[in-house]
Order: structure tokens, then sequence, then C-alpha cells
């Protein structure tokens, strides 16, 4: 019976990890602030994978808040970077494969081509060179049983998240503005559980193919303005009258935090190694949309 540890317990991704369907005989174990505490050192974590008698370690906490990363630096790297570097010396001390999360903002967004694995990173921010910090310590603190899913743009009705926002300014009668000079592919939360999910079953069969850096994101590139734009679409099917869209450039809204003007992934590799494919984000749209307007 596999015991499947899961760090971050009130999360977007977390939650999603929550509602799959495991194999029979799975159990999970969510730890986030409460039981981690200040102790998230390898020592702490080594000892609460040894109590938990752990076979797999899902990372799923992080630090998401671009913005308020660039005021508080020393947040965004204890959880970004700290963090996956204390877990990934924990699991490689007692041989747990591990599976964490990456992002997309690690590159500068100069290039107008998708970003292989390969890619050289350049972050704008505090945001991405912690994740990069992250990834960097998992990469060379752990051996190849784990996997890094490094993803964009991560959306669901969980939380207040970009979807939940929109469509409740929707719902109040709000004109919106929507920056149109950043493209990128929106990845479902449920989607990213999902292949989170697979590479982590297979590391655990040591599945060797699983192991290493891979790009998982959703399946459509285009603006936050036209995912907005999708957003509203099928609000408006769902019975929702139309708000007005603006279309505005980053700059205008003065954010603390420089974003990558491009950050499209190629997800060939984690398609080619491991089986995995990403849903539609038109069907997930639908759903999201369905969810968060039938809420009071």
């Amino acid at each position: 019976m596999p015991k499947i540890v899961i760090i971050g317990e009130g999360g977007q991704l977390a939650q999603s990890l929550r509602r799959l369907h495991w194999p029979a005989g799975s159990e999970l174990s969510f730890h986030g602030r409460r039981s981690l505490g200040d102790g998230g050192g390898p020592d702490h974590l080594s000892d609460l994978l040894r109590a938990e008698e752990a076979h797999l370690v899902l990372n799923a906490a992080a630090f998401t808040g671009v913005d308020r990363a660039e005021a508080d630096r020393a947040a965004a790297h204890a959880l970004n970077a700290a963090l996956p570097a204390a877990l990934a010396s924990a699991c490689r001390e007692r041989d747990i494969p591990l599976v964490h999360i990456s992002t997309d903002y690690v590159f500068d967004g100069a290039r107008r081509q998708p970003y292989a694995e390969t890619a050289a990173p350049n972050p704008l921010n505090v945001y991405g060179a912690t994740k990069l910090a992250g990834d960097r310590a998992v990469d060379s603190a752990a051996p190849r049983r784990w996997a890094i899913l490094r993803t964009s743009w991560l959306v669901s009705e969980l939380g207040d998240t970009f979807p939940v926002k929109i469509l409740r300014r929707a719902q109040a009668g709000e004109a919106l503005r929507v920056v149109d000079d950043q493209q990128g592919c929106p990845t479902a939360a449920s989607d990213l559980a999902r292949a989170m999910q697979q590479v982590g079953l297979l590391l655990l069969d040591e599945d060797k193919a699983a192991g290493g850096l891979f790009n998982f994101c959703g399946s459509t590139a285009m603006t936050w303005h036209g995912f907005a734009e999708r957003l509203l679409d099928a609000a408006q099917a769902a019975g929702l009258k139309r708000t007005p869209l603006q279309a505005i450039k980053s700059a205008e809204l003065k954010a603390a935090a420089r974003r990558p003007a491009y950050s499209i992934l190629s997800c060939a590799l984690i398609r080619e190694r491991c089986g995995i494919t990403h849903a539609e984000i038109d069907s997930e749209i639908e759903r999201m949309v369905r969810s968060i307007l039938v809420r009071p």
C-alpha cells in the first residue's frame, strides 16, 4: 500500500491532487505549515518521512505571490528554494522518489519559439529566481529518482485564482482590463495534478524514463486577455451577461515584478518519455466556469 506524502495542503494544486482517483490502497498524507512549522530542514523532513513511512513525495508547496516576492525575498526563498532543497536531501537519504513543480517564470521571455527543457533560464523577478534555485537544489541534492515538472499559468476554480477573480467581477457587472502582451499556456490545476500523479507513480515503479526535468502546461498558447475572453464566452453561454473587456499593456499595471512577455513551453519530452499529454483547455475552462458560477 503506497504512502504518498504531499507537501502543501491548502493550495489549488494540493486540492486538485486530493480530488484525483488514486490506485487502490494508496494513502495520501498532506503536510503544510501546521506540521512543518519552522522546522523544514533536512533532518526534520527526514524524520517526518520516516514517521509517515513514505514511499513517494509530491511537493505542491510554493510562494506564488509574484509581486509580493519582490518585497519579501526571504519568504519566497524559504518556500521556493530552501524547502525543495531540504526535501530533496531528505528523499535522497531515505531513497524516496520526489516530484517537484517549477515555473515558466525561470525564463526572460526574450525568444519567440517554445522553450524546451534545455533552454537557458534567465528569470526577471524574485519569484522566478527563487524557483530556479529550488530546481537546481533538487537537481544537485537528489539522485535521478526525482522529476521536476515545469509548468505555466496555473488556473482553477479553487481559491482566489484568475478565473475566479474575472468571473466574480463579471457577475458584479464591472468592466475588466487584462494584459494582452504576455503569451503563455494556461494550465488547469487538475491537469497538472494528474501529470504529477502519473510521473510520481512511474518513479515509484522505478521507471527511470520518468526522472529528470519536464515541461508540462496547457494545450493552447494565448494572452491573459485571450484567456479572459474564453472565460467570458463560456460564462455567457452559461447565462451570465457579458461585461466589457479591455486589452491593456503590462506597463499600465505598474506591477512590482516584471513578467516574461513570452513563456510558451514545449511539452514534447514528457509525451515521448512518459506518455503524458495535456487536456484541452477549452473543456477545462467550461468546467471551471460552471463550478464558479454555481457557487454563491
